[in-house]
């Protein structure tokens, strides 16, 4: 295998993974969304913390891949 075609592999690997953390994100923001509309404050503070770390994560992920 090829130092391109390696490159290529871990490229699309994080991209999945960043696409993954994103579908999370968008869930626990629903759920946060939900929970604050319901008077759950402690489950709504709680699942925006979450998401603004899996934000953080995917971003950092994109970051690996530019060049």
């Amino acid at each position: 295998m090829t130092v391109s075609r390696r490159g290529r592999r871990s490229s699309s690997a994080v991209l999945i993974y960043v696409i993954i953390l994103m579908a999370m994100q968008v869930f626990l923001v629903t759920v946060a969304a939900e929970a604050f509309q319901a008077y759950e404050r402690g489950l709504a503070w709680a699942t925006a913390i979450v998401s603004m770390v899996l934000f953080a994560v995917a971003a950092l992920f994109l970051r690996y891949l530019r060049p």
